[in-house]
């Protein structure tokens, strides 16, 4: 593979920093997603817009297993520079992160070479961080992957896309030039906020389509549990999956266990009126999950007869009813279920502090040592309504484990038990 050269430091429209030269004396802030040992440099304000090590390297390893044209990394928008280095240091190529402000471009070099110091690849000691404007294309480079990660405000509960910046349309053009392509286009990967919109999604494939008409695209949901969509990204040309348009990736809290990823299509999941049997079975999924758009798909290739009624689709734990069970794939699945088990009894009860004593006995009826409550509870209550039933069922209780769920707009419980 030709090597590029990214020449010294030199002074005019940009500066180029090297990573060999770095103070990092300075401050630094533990990531706990990033190995012991392995710490970084933030300017003022800055972390909050970083991107966790964990899923930094994660991404890396999967453009690896795609592989790429000849050519460096490009990251005109590089922020602290932690995606460029895991980016360097997995993939074993050399990058170029550009950033605007001076203070954050220093720290990102910084993490350059804290990286090195780490992992010891030539790829992360060769690359550079570019002061300047990341909308200034180069012709001296050739980029076989573009990573683009635009800065958006804070605090914001909605993000509009003239907000971000550089345009995504300013920095896919001054590069066009530079991509290396083959008959799927570019390899390009736009990191997005996971708040925007069907509607925001469009405008921005029709930005991308207005630079590279009819290049393959992905989209792809990345989260680290909780219920939460941490990254939103496109992935573009020889990124994207062939006539797929929806990825999730669940990244494991263990390092060492391989994320899960399921792709397909989207599908708007929609509540169902149908009220529950006893006998059914309840699926509460993880959130995230189901903001991809591609729980349905999930649930239906793993249940028999592959039907499937939505109760619950928004807020922390939504649920779906099966007559028959759930049977993962991969035990490594597990970590997409909240819970799962078989309606083995219908309480027509409120749950509060008062109908514990049914609860109790209902369960008690059914062998159940334990029992955890799987509903929306108000933050103080919870634990003391789940202290008072860990106590009752303790001293008489059985050796089955369940959990209680609670049919939308209904004041039925459901106690299930499961497997």
């Amino acid at each position: 593979m030709k090597v590029y050269s990214l020449g010294p430091i030199s002074l005019g429209e940009f500066m180029d920093l090297d990573p060999e030269l770095a103070d990092i004396s300075g401050p630094t802030i533990l990531d706990s997603t990033a190995p012991q040992g392995l710490e970084f440099h933030f300017a003022k304000d800055a972390k909050p817009l970083s991107t966790p090590w964990q899923i930094a390297v994660e991404r890396a390893r999967l453009i690896r297993k795609i592989g790429l044209m000849d050519g460096l990394i490009l990251d005109p928008a590089c922020g602290s520079g932690i995606q460029l280095a895991a980016y360097a240091s997995t993939v074993g190529r050399k990058g170029l992160g550009i950033e605007l402000d001076r203070d954050t471009a220093i720290s990102a070099n910084n993490n350059l070479k804290r990286v090195f110091q780490h992992s010891y690849s030539e790829s992360v000691k060769q690359s550079r961080i570019r002061i300047g404007d990341g909308t200034k294309g180069d012709s001296e480079i050739k980029v076989a992957l573009l990573h683009l990660d635009p800065a958006r405000p804070r605090n914001s509960r909605t993000h509009d896309l003239s907000e971000m910046k550089p345009s995504l349309e300013n920095v896919l053009v001054a590069w066009k030039k530079n991509m290396q392509t083959d008959n799927r286009g570019p390899a390009i990967l736009l990191d997005l906020s996971p708040r925007l919109t069907d509607m925001q999604r469009l405008e921005v494939e029709e930005i991308v389509h207005s630079v590279w008409p009819g290049v393959g695209k992905t989209w792809t949901w990345t989260s680290r549990g909780g219920g939460r969509v941490d990254r939103l990204s496109l992935w573009i040309g020889q990124l994207a999956s062939s006539d797929v348009e929806t990825r999730f990736i669940r990244i494991p809290p263990n390092s060492k266990i391989k994320p899960i990823i399921i792709e397909g299509n989207r599908e708007t999941c929609s509540p169902s009126k149908r009220l529950p049997k006893k006998g059914d079975y309840v699926t509460i999924l993880d959130s995230a999950l189901v903001q991809s758009g591609l729980a349905s798909s999930f649930m239906t290739a793993r249940i028999v007869g592959r039907e499937l009624s939505w109760s619950e689709v928004d807020g922390r734990r939504p649920q779906v009813h099966h007559r028959n069970s759930l049977n993962l794939i991969d035990k490594d699945e597990g970590l997409l279920v909240q819970a799962s088990g078989k309606i083995v009894a219908l309480i027509h009860c409120e749950l509060n502090a008062d109908s514990i004593p049914i609860i109790v006995e209902k369960a008690r009826e059914f062998g159940f040592g334990k029992i955890t409550l799987r509903l929306s509870v108000k933050p103080d209550l919870q634990p003391l309504l789940q202290g008072s039933i860990d106590r009752q069922l303790s001293s008489k209780g059985g050796e089955s484990i369940g959990f209680i769920a609670k049919q939308p707009n209904d004041s039925m419980l459901m106690l299930c038990q499961e497997r």
